[in-house]
């Protein structure tokens, strides 16, 4: 479940421990869940911020009229669901969406049904984006969710009320400087913002200039916040003149609130003697740390919502929303320009497309990416009339009869997915590199370097080489052949990947005696990118399950440790999906080859989350 706001709250009242126990476990995953014990006036939520439901279970002694819990539910401020030892005497009114009933004991199916009505429709899932967010103000924004995570949001709020030195430790575009201003902004104590950029100060004249800055017409100012950004950039000689200058200034009673920001642990530096450890403890009284996007793709969706929001205001688009997969592109991506680049890559998007509704193929990653505007439909008329080359002319065809791999709609989708798939990597090196000078001598980061930087570089080759291989292509040349051959033939060659990372290649049903009608080449190509994509995917002491059926179907699984199966389209996740959804580029590669040959891969639901993939091409009696 991926929440698209702040978690709504349940305030689960019973005497029952065995009941708020479970009412827990069943809600606990989606909604925060309140305990309370007593039921009386007294425990109830007497405010709308106390709770968004509250689930009251009645002992039988309040007993089940449907008058007395019309009662009851008209002095909380929240919606209710009764738990009840048996149905109401008399009818009860639930339309309204402020009550509702359940007898015990309860069906936690029915009791989810019964709490997501209750919350008016609230609906959390990947893909419904279009609901009412408080348009951002550009200071005090950043201090709330979803900027900052909620723990986060607690905790710079209660430094907000206090002028203690903080540093703000966070990486490259994560909103240091607006987080300092919000905290600014909310303390009526904190003096005129005095901004000051380490990298831009000339050696040795930092403190210099920190005094003309906050100077004001040749007179001090009695207090102000001094925002140092960019800390771990100060060298040692000025680390001794600030830690002089800020004690000083203490000295002759002059108040300065301090907040620094940092992309890189200076605590670690104060160890290795980098920087100096009376300074880093005079600025760093609290500290905040601002946690990378990446790591919070549950948040993504509402930030993705409320930065789309502003700039479509912005734009005069109204209302955006995106489609699932285009969310899960962005959920996905690994974002080291943090959220300074999430809102550069929406409102380049918006600006370029100038749509309400942005599907994954809009996404517009970097300002040297080429976008192709759709053009309107040309007319039969205007087909008479195009000549060679596409001029004005006699009559002609716009394209060969049969298949060519100059497609525009499959070329389209297949450069659009392989930008995808190497603006990861591309991101990754460029960004390691950027550091390297500065931390060469750091092991840990030498290590992390050289494994994230091969395993890209790997990726990044895998996929040209299968673009490589697949630009050979053209028209099959079909024959019937055994099944089994070809695929032993792929497994054999994958042998070598398959140990390097560390995952086992099994057969289970392997369908001997199967004959299929393909052209070999072109099948082993597919075949081999379909389970060069399960390899990618398997963890550790994994294994890859092959399984072949009757009619030619193979289908590849997942068998984890502790023997559970999972399917690979469920291990990819929401990336792979129905037709017109966005599937990795080495399937769409395998799918492409296979629909030459009359065949396809399926992705067939079976609940809510489990896929499967499967190879389908023509058996001999099938073309007759």
């Amino acid at each position: 479940m991926v929440c698209l706001g702040p978690m709504k709250r349940i305030w689960v009242t019973d005497e029952s421990t065995a009941v708020r126990e479970t009412l827990a476990l069943v809600l606990g995953r989606e909604f925060e869940v309140v305990q309370r014990t007593e039921v009386s006036e007294k425990s109830l939520p007497h405010s709308p911020d106390e709770a968004d439901l509250l689930i009251l279970g009645l002992p039988g002694r309040f007993g089940n009229e449907a008058t007395s819990l019309s009662i009851i539910a008209s002095r909380v401020p929240c919606p209710v669901l009764f738990l009840i030892d048996s149905k109401p005497s008399e009818s009860l009114e639930t339309k309204k969406g402020n009550l509702d009933w359940l007898a015990k004991p309860f069906n936690p199916y029915e009791l989810k049904a019964k709490v997501n009505r209750l919350l008016e429709g609230v609906d959390r899932r990947l893909g419904l984006l279009g609901i009412n967010i408080v348009a951002k103000n550009p200071v005090s924004a950043y201090l709330k969710y979803p900027y900052l995570p909620e723990s986060t949001v607690v905790l710079a709020q209660r430094f907000a009320a206090t002028q203690l030195p903080l540093l703000i430790v966070g990486e490259i575009g994560s909103g240091q400087e607006e987080v300092a201003r919000a905290l600014c902004a909310l303390n009526r104590q904190a003096g005129p913002w005095v901004p000051v950029y380490i990298r831009d100060m000339v050696q040795g004249q930092t403190v210099q200039n920190i005094c003309q800055l906050t100077g004001q017409q040749g007179e001090e100012l009695p207090r102000v916040t001094l925002f140092l950004a960019g800390l771990e950039g100060l060298n040692p000689y000025d680390q001794g003149s600030l830690l002089r200058f800020l004690e000083e200034e203490e000295e002759l009673g002059r108040e300065i609130w301090t907040l620094s920001g940092s992309s890189v642990d200076l605590l670690e530096r104060v160890y290795r003697g980098e920087f100096l450890d009376s300074l880093y403890y005079r600025l760093a009284t609290l500290t905040l740390q601002l946690t990378p996007l990446r790591e919070r793709q549950d948040d993504l969706p509402v930030l993705v919502a409320q930065v789309a929001q502003e700039y479509g205001e912005r734009l005069n688009l109204g209302r955006v929303s995106f489609s699932p997969e285009a969310m899960e592109r962005l959920r996905q991506y690994l974002w080291f320009g943090n959220l300074k680049e999430l809102e550069s890559v929406i409102a380049r998007t918006l600006a370029i497309h100038r749509k309400g509704f942005i599907e994954a193929q809009d996404l517009v990653w970097d300002s040297g990416t080429v976008v192709s505007i759709p053009t309107p439909p040309v007319t039969e008329q205007a087909k008479e009339k195009i000549g060679p080359g596409g001029t004005p002319g006699e009559g002609r065809p716009l394209a060969p009869a049969g298949f060519s791999n100059g497609d525009f709609s499959s070329f389209r989708a297949f450069v659009n997915e392989l930008a995808h798939e190497l603006k990861n990597p591309m991101v990754t090196i460029k960004t390691f590199a950027q550091l390297l000078a500065e931390r060469f001598e750091d092991v840990t980061f030498r290590t992390s370097f050289q494994e994230r930087v091969g395993s890209d570089i790997e990726r990044m080759n895998n996929l040209v080489e299968a673009l490589v291989e697949f630009s050979k292509f053209d028209q099959p040349n079909l024959e019937t052949v055994d099944l089994f051959g070809q695929l032993q033939q792929v497994l054999e060659e994958l042998i070598p990947e398959s140990v390097k990372r560390d995952t086992s290649v099994r057969w289970g049903n392997r369908g001997e005696g199967v004959k299929v009608v393909v052209d070999q080449n072109q099948f082993r190509c597919a075949f081999k990118n379909l389970v060069g994509t399960a390899l990618s995917q398997a963890r550790a002491r994994e294994e890859i399950r092959v399984n072949v059926d009757q009619e030619g179907g193979v289908s590849l699984s997942f068998v984890q440790e502790g023997g559970g199966t999972v399917s690979l389209g469920q291990q990819l996740g929401s990336q792979v999906g129905p037709e017109g959804e966005p599937l990795p580029l080495r399937i769409l590669i395998a799918r492409d080859l296979l629909e030459r040959m009359g065949g396809d891969i399926e992705v067939s639901h079976l609940g809510d989350l489990k896929m499967q993939f499967k190879i389908v091409v023509p058996t001999p009696s099938a073309l007759n």
